[in-house]
């Protein structure tokens, strides 16, 4: 059966759009970057877009390790039902020196701050973007290297702890080239949907 365009374009609107399509216009409207048109060959707007890329780069940086870190900090419940279960039936009696309070680092203290609403939903837009990098191995990548950042961009990443979590043998500089990398085809497609 052949099809006019018009069909297949109401077509494929009832099928709906990716989480990770939605996931890049909601983020596209978020971010304040200014439309400019490709067709025009003046370094202004060749310059403006490259301006527009950098921001937009910076914000999904910044958006994955919070979502990163957001998903590090969701209740265990496993965990908290096991530690509970230990704590009414003790393998062994306890001593008096057994709960003495112990001092947290700056790590452990804001791991145990309370998650906001505001956290837990944008968290999963921004895990969903993930989905449009075409390589698995740069979404692992990239989730990696924004899980080991504990919550704050860091200028030099831990690409010794990345390299051991996708299991791979690849160098720091390879690793870092390819990450960034994945971050500006994020931040284009999500230009694009502007």
């Amino acid at each position: 059966m052949q099809y006019s365009s018009g069909q297949v374009r109401s077509n494929k609107a009832q099928t709906g759009d990716l989480p990770a399509t939605i996931a890049a216009r909601q983020l596209a409207q978020e971010v304040p970057v200014g439309r400019t048109s490709r067709a025009a060959g003046t370094d202004t707007g060749a310059s403006k877009y490259q301006q527009d890329l950098e921001l937009l780069t910076r914000r999904v940086e910044t958006r994955l390790v919070a979502a990163t870190w957001t998903l590090r900090r969701m209740p265990d419940r496993e965990k908290n039902f096991l530690h509970m279960r230990t704590m009414m039936w003790p393998d062994t009696v306890a001593e008096a020196s057994t709960y003495a309070p112990q001092d947290m680092t700056a790590l452990q203290a804001r791991r145990n701050v309370r998650l906001s609403p505001q956290e837990i939903d944008q968290m999963q837009p921004a895990l969903d973007l993930l989905q449009l990098l075409p390589d698995p191995v740069d979404r692992k990548l990239l989730f990696w290297a924004s899980w080991h950042q504990d919550g704050e961009v860091q200028v030099k990443l831990p690409w010794a702890k990345v390299r051991r979590s996708i299991d791979s043998s690849q160098s720091r500089w390879t690793m870092k080239r390819r990450y960034q990398n994945g971050l500006r085809w994020l931040a284009s497609i999500i230009l694009a949907q502007r």
